[in-house]
């Protein structure tokens, strides 16, 4: 009986550590910066948005968890305690392209409003903007 009890705590046990290395990996993986990846599309943020504004579907095929890599001007910059978000659009435009960085990936006091910029960043969709998470500045 004592054989039996031990073989279950060590298959309890052996269970409860590959969750938690499968749970750790997930984690990780989930924030992974696009930095180091090669940017699968490169467009203008004005042509993002209108791919998106003119063909939200065929736009969603092209661009949606792919890594983009868009530029254009600073129309805000905005910050939360955990993430910095870079607004992207031409003045005569209605909408832009957002961009989401976490806050240490970012130093926000070397940018300005009106800055021509290059983001990389995945493509999360289109609610009232573009949206691109996970980003990286491009020099």
């Amino acid at each position: 009986m004592k054989k039996i009890i031990w073989f279950a705590l060590a298959v309890v046990l052996i269970g409860i550590i590959i969750g938690i290395f499968m749970w750790l990996y997930a984690f990780r993986k989930a924030d992974i910066s696009v930095a180091s990846k090669k940017a699968d599309i490169e467009i203008k943020a004005a042509d993002l948005l209108k791919n998106f504004t003119d063909n939200e579907d065929t736009a969603n095929k092209t661009y949606l968890d792919k890594v983009v890599l868009v530029s254009g001007i600073i129309d805000k910059i905005s910050e939360d305690s955990t993430s910095v978000s870079i607004y992207i659009k031409n003045p005569e435009d209605m909408a832009g392209v957002m961009c989401g960085f976490n806050k240490a990936a970012i130093d926000k006091s070397t940018l300005k409003k009106g800055d021509e910029i290059r983001i990389k960043g995945i493509c999360t969709g289109y609610l009232m903007d573009v949206v691109l998470n996970k980003c990286a500045l491009e020099k």
